[in-house]
């Protein structure tokens, strides 16, 4: 005790003797990057989550036509198989004893029938995990032997065999990577780590490993980046890395702390959001079997729920994702195949309303989805219409012809038009199975008038993330037009309060609107959603003659978590009642005054996620 006593105090004797450059080489053991990241500590990285550090910039100096065509490839591909497999199963996927790597042995693995299996389901690309967060190789990785051929009796590559596999079948492959890592000796999720450099190297030649030998890349896919010892100088050395190695790799944003690093896309986990004007790549990431890593059961979703997910996404602008967990014999489910098989089969035959496709011109349609590619659009029918008119909300666009797009004879479907909308007389009962697709060719680009209508039917709670009852208007934050520098929409990170919202609200002169369309007198309760850290500021809300004035405050989380934008809680709140007859309407929030606290924290006046008007 007294030796310890004296050794400290000879530390704090030497360290006021020497300068600030010898403390940092004793503090940092001369690593650059982790003083950079001591040094932020002071600033809460819920802070630097919104809006406070620079995004890693997927491809410094790249046009946005160049980024357009670079990731062309993977944006057209649309629908992508997602691997989660290792020694681990769902509910053990962050340890991996010996005994658990001893008892991997999938000898039914086959490179080839997983490729074959993926095509005739109609994936367009593959990405599996190279090195999930328990740390554990599934490649030859010289770096460690806690890897696939020196811990497990199957003594084979995985990844090498699946990477041939798919340059022989033109099937583009990718890597999933995980920074966060509980094996290494040398990680931490802490700050402040004089070993952290090591594992930093450790990563850096791991990747790279996986750069050289394992042939082409469509996508390296960073996850685990929500750690404190993860920084964006760090990220930035791994996109230097993959630009130098492989330039046309496209790189998710969690490469980038907290998914708040820009990369090539974004990317959502479990959900589409709904998106308006963004034009921005991003990919939704979904579990099929109910689990990352297979679970030991053969439950799964429905074909159904693959196809609307596949749909939903590609109407949006976006890709989807869909994750498998093979068995620990190598095997895909064969419930989920027989599943998914359903997809691939109407992809074969609907292929051209989603391979290639652009983002359709309408922000919200109740009974579908829709897709683009120039002047004609393409309606996938889930919901069908049971008096035989499916109405077209806002297509202002002269039609030439209409037709099932599965109509090998393109028979004419008839059209009318009403007012703004597009009438499509359509049979009682659906001629095809699974979601009908209407292909629609119009005489001139679409112009669509997205302004809100009246719901039809409810949203249900697993859309929104609260349910929208029938007759409402819905304005979620993808909707809103945006005016001023430093607000954007955010596409989201995860379910809950991860969802999408409109986050950097601290200038006072930035303002959001949404156009609303009222086919009949009616009263509503005003409603708004949000997240809040800390207590924002006021704003006022104006609609109809009518204003609203509200005070932010700060909205409840788990008092036992880390104060975190991750984990906040959105709240609604009741602001009034207005009055609207029929006619148009625009609604307008302005702030009257943003926190300084707020503002410091560079969360703003709220983190918005939704208005909505409720029938009274």
């Amino acid at each position: 005790m007294i030796k310890s006593i004296k050794n400290i105090i000879i530390f704090l004797i030497t360290i006021s003797c020497v300068g600030q450059e010898t403390i940092d080489a004793l503090l940092y053991q001369g690593d650059p990057l982790e003083k950079s990241a001591f040094l932020k500590k002071e600033n809460p990285w819920f802070a630097r989550y919104q809006v406070g550090e620079s995004p890693v910039v997927g491809f410094p100096g790249e046009t946005k036509n160049e980024k357009k065509q670079r990731m062309q490839k993977w944006v057209d591909a649309k629908y992508g198989l997602f691997i989660h497999w290792g020694p681990q199963r769902a509910g053990g996927e962050y340890e991996i004893s010996s005994e658990v790597s001893n008892a991997f042995n999938p000898v039914d693995f086959n490179a080839k029938e997983w490729v074959s299996i993926a095509k005739r389901l109609g994936f367009k690309y593959i990405v599996i995990t190279a090195k999930h967060h328990a740390g554990f190789s599934m490649f030859d990785s010289k770096l460690t032997d806690f890897n696939i051929i020196e811990k497990t009796p199957f003594k084979r590559d995985p990844i090498k065999e699946l990477a041939i596999a798919c340059t022989e079948e033109n099937m583009p492959f990718g890597v999933y990577y995980s920074v966060w890592d509980i094996h290494h000796p040398d990680y931490t999720k802490n700050i402040g780590s004089k070993n952290y450099v090591k594992y930093h190297e450790f990563m850096l030649g791991q990747v790279k490993e996986l750069l050289t030998n394992y042939g082409p890349m469509i996508s390296v896919w960073f996850d685990g980046e929500w750690v404190n010892s993860w920084t964006v100088e760090r990220a930035t050395e791994f996109r230097d890395l993959i630009r130098a190695v492989q330039p046309n790799t496209v790189i998710a944003n969690r490469i980038g702390q907290r998914r708040r690093g820009e990369g090539d896309h974004h990317s959502p986990e479990n959900f589409s959001p709904y998106i308006g004007a963004q034009s921005e790549p991003w990919e939704t990431c979904a579990k099929f079997d109910g689990s990352w890593f297979y679970n030991g059961t053969n439950k799964s979703e429905s074909a159904d729920w693959a196809l609307y997910n596949l749909c939903y996404a590609t109407s949006r602008g976006g890709n989807f994702l869909m994750n498998l967990g093979p068995t620990p014999e190598g095997k895909f489910l064969e419930t989920s195949v027989e599943k998914l098989e359903k997809v691939g089969n109407w992809l074969q035959i609907n292929r051209e309303s989603i391979y290639g496709s652009d983002k359709g011109p309408h922000y919200l349609l109740e009974w579908g989805t829709c897709t683009q590619k120039g002047n004609t659009l393409y309606y996938q029918v889930f919901d069908w219409p049971k008096n035989g008119e499916l109405h077209i909300p806002g297509l202002k666009t002269a039609v030439k012809s209409a037709s099932f797009l599965a109509d090998k004879a393109h028979k004419s479907i008839t059209t009318n038009r009403e007012g703004n909308d597009v009438v499509v007389k359509l049979p009682i009962i659906p001629p095809y199975k699974m979601a009908n697709v209407i292909k629609i060719e119009l005489m001139d680009t679409p112009i669509v008038d997205n302004a809100a209508r009246a719901l039809k039917k409810e949203i249900k709670k697993n859309q929104a993330m609260r349910q929208v009852a029938e007759g409402s208007y819905f304005l979620p934050a993808g909707f809103a037009n945006i005016y001023g520098e430093k607000l954007h929409f955010y596409y989201g990170t995860g379910s809950g309060a991860q969802r999408e919202n409109l986050k950097g609200w601290t200038e006072e002169s930035d303002y959001v609107t949404w156009d609303l369309l009222v086919e009949k007198n009616g009263k509503y309760n005003l409603e708004i959603t949000y997240a809040s850290l800390v207590a924002g500021g006021a704003f006022e809300l104006f609609i109809a003659g009518q204003n609203f004035k509200h005070t932010v405050k700060e909205v409840e989380y788990n008092p036992k978590a880390k104060k975190s934008p991750l984990r906040v809680d959105y709240k609604t709140f009741t602001l009034g009642e207005v009055v609207l007859k029929s006619g148009r309407y625009q609604l307008v929030i302005k702030p009257i005054e943003i926190s300084e606290e707020a503002k410091k924290l560079h969360q703003g006046l709220m983190m918005l996620r939704d208005v909505t008007l409720v029938p009274n």
